[in-house]
Order: structure tokens, then C-alpha cells, then sequence
């Protein structure tokens, strides 16, 4: 199986392991990119070298330094390299307002859980649905006849 290409925005050293063993527990074959603030995302992924890096799914914290997470989802979101690929905020706020702004971008929405087994749970099944969304899987049975 190929490897699957994920970007990952997150500042919080803690967060990106467990992101990671999120993503190794689901069992996902990948090759993780990292971006400390949306800055360096934006300028990694939509700058004159970006156009090179063709992520199958962006998982992002809405609150890195020096950024605001809804104008970089933004940039992000309008990308014409990035427009198919699926995108998920990973943050702890539970704002209504926020969870309507990521529905207005096309975004999914993981409230980060506080239990580590949750986190795991969540953040590993989105990101296997993300990338069943971009590449879905052939069904053995249905090709049996």
C-alpha cells in the first residue's frame, strides 16, 4: 500500500505524538509533514514550492502562533492544488461559532478529546475516513462474482 501523505499544522510538541500514534494505531501507512505555525503552512503548501507537495489530508490546529486558523484555512481551502484534498480542524474549542465556520469551509471538525484512548480513537478513524474520501478503497466482495 502506498503511503499516505499528511500534513499536519500543530505548534504543541505533545499534540504531534499524539497525532502520530493516533495515525500509527489506525494502522495508516504515511509520511507525516509538519508546519509549527499556519504561516509556514501557507508558504510551505501555496508558496512557489508548495505546488510540489501533494498531500492526501491536512489536519490543522485553528490556534498556532503568529496565524489565525480560519484565514489560513482559507488560503489553504481556495488553493487550486489543494482544493480536493480534505482538510480537518484539531482544536479544543468547543464554540458553536467556530464549528460553523469550519461547516462553511468544508471542513470536518475533532474537538480534541481529554482522554488519551478518545484522542487516539478520534483522531485515527477521521483521518482514515479523510483518506477513504480522497482514494476510496475497491470492496473485494464487489468485484466477485
Amino acid at each position: 500500500m502506498e503511503r499516505a501523505k499528511i500534513v499536519l499544522i500543530e505548534d504543541n510538541p505533545s499534540d504531534v505524538l499524539l497525532v502520530e500514534l493516533a495515525i500509527n494505531e489506525a494502522g495508516i501507512t504515511h509520511e507525516l509533514t509538519r508546519f509549527e505555525t499556519g504561516i509556514d503552512a501557507v508558504e510551505g503548501l501555496c508558496g512557489p514550492k508548495g505546488a510540489a507537495l501533494h498531500p492526501d489530508a491536512i489536519l490543522m490546529d485553528l490556534n498556532t502562533p503568529r496565524s489565525d486558523g480560519f484565514e489560513v484555512l482559507g488560503k489553504l481551502t481556495t488553493s487550486p492544488h489543494l482544493s480536493a484534498v480534505p482538510i480537518a480542524l484539531l482544536t479544543s474549542s468547543r464554540a458553536r461559532f467556530d464549528k460553523n465556520r469550519a461547516a462553511l469551509h468544508g471542513v470536518r471538525y475533532i474537538e480534541k478529546p481529554s482522554q488519551l484512548q478518545d484522542f487516539l480513537f478520534a483522531v485515527g478513524h477521521a483521518v482514515k475516513e479523510m483518506l477513504a474520501s480522497r482514494h476510496p478503497a475497491v470492496d473485494p466482495a464487489a468485484s466477485k462474482e
